[in-house]
């Protein structure tokens, strides 16, 4: 098993002005994505991703991996 991260994904509810964030524990940006997206299918929600970002306990900084948002298609 490969070590894992800490990971914050910002998204905002369609419609909505105010941002949310979810935190996972995942080994990769595409895996707390995959994460996050088994929750939007399972809850129904209408939300747009906003950022993801992975947490790194050395610096104590969040590093921006929004990159891989590229890779989904937004409804």
């Amino acid at each position: 098993m490969a070590r894992q991260f800490e990971f914050r994904i910002t998204y905002r509810r369609r419609n909505c002005l105010q941002l949310n964030k979810h935190y996972y524990m995942a080994e990769s940006a595409e895996q707390a994505l995959e994460f996050q997206l088994e929750m939007i299918e399972h809850r129904k929600w209408n939300i747009e991703l906003i950022k993801i970002e992975k947490f790194n306990p050395w610096s104590e900084k969040w590093i921006d991996k929004s990159d891989i948002l590229n890779n989904i298609i937004h409804e």
